[in-house]
């Protein structure tokens, strides 16, 4: 699985080689209680994000949108504005909305293969 932040790094580096995470995942089961790892993996993750990676809406948003996408055109300008917002983030760059169909196949063919990172 692809790193989404730096949760994920502590996990794979540090407290899963260490065998941290095995230690802790029993206390936790023997004294029925949730060790609280996921939850501080999630905020970390947030936090400290690998550059590209989505949230969990934008990867919907981007599932949903190319199995309706016809290749050709969008259904709205929202949508529009949405690819263009997650391409940004994504790439870290400032793209703005244009009526370019080039520019666009080009911004929606570089998320098409982002997503492909993720499935």
């Amino acid at each position: 699985m692809k790193s989404k932040g730096l949760g994920d790094d502590i996990e794979k580096y540090i407290t899963k080689p260490l065998g941290i995470k095995k230690v802790v995942d029993t206390v936790a089961k023997a004294v029925d209680k949730d060790c609280g790892c996921s939850g501080r993996k999630s905020v970390l993750n947030t936090w400290f994000p690998k550059k590209g990676n989505l949230l969990q809406a934008e990867f919907d948003f981007l599932q949903m949108f190319f199995d309706t996408y016809n290749g050709s055109s969008l259904k709205s300008e929202a949508e529009r504005d949405m690819i263009y917002q997650i391409y940004n983030k994504v790439n870290k760059t400032n793209e703005q909305p244009t009526n370019c169909p080039s520019c666009l196949n080009n911004i929606v063919e570089s998320l098409r293969s982002e997503l492909k990172n993720y499935v």
